[in-house]
């Protein structure tokens, strides 16, 4: 996992974007907005919180909605300049530990929470890797390595890159 080169890769497409919409900076705000948006998107392609429904299988889409919540993870990380040191806690980490839960709605509602909390107080106190940490735990209890999420998360940085060429 090479957490630079998302941060790099992320950023490369940021400012495409604020040239392309004639922005001086990224709204911090309309991110946090964003990324809690986009991890509802994700929760409801898992589907697994619907308690009133009799088939909870994940759709197909969710695989692309994680990279979706990554890119405005990866967004808000660059606007914070939570460049270093990037890593997420490995499995067995002491710090790891105290963001683990033991379903994932709760490991979703965690996740979400630290949005919640840098809108309100405009920060993260438990810090960024905590964040990063926190997702990646997600995306291990939905089912997938951090390989597919970078893979998935760059083809959509590519969708993301056409979209503006094209007008999106």
């Amino acid at each position: 996992m090479n957490l630079q080169k998302l941060f790099e890769t992320q950023a490369e497409l940021d400012a495409l974007i604020l040239t392309k919409q004639n922005l001086e900076e990224v709204n911090l705000k309309n991110m946090i907005l964003a990324v809690i948006t986009e991890i509802g998107e994700m929760s409801n392609e898992w589907g697994g919180f619907k308690d009133w429904k009799v088939n909870k299988q994940p759709k197909e889409g969710l695989l692309d909605e994680i990279a979706d919540v990554l890119s405005f993870i990866l967004v808000i990380g660059n606007q914070l300049h939570h460049r270093g040191p990037l890593i997420i806690y490995p499995e067995g980490d002491s710090e790891r530990n105290g963001l683990v839960y033991d379903d994932i709605t709760s490991q979703i509602l965690s996740l979400t929470s630290y949005f919640i909390r840098l809108w309100e107080y405009d920060e993260i106190d438990e810090g960024y890797r905590d964040v990063l940490t926190t997702f990646a735990i997600l995306t291990e209890k939905l089912g997938f390595t951090w390989d597919e999420v970078e893979q998935a998360y760059f083809a959509k940085n590519r969708i993301n890159h056409e979209r503006q060429e094209s007008g999106y």
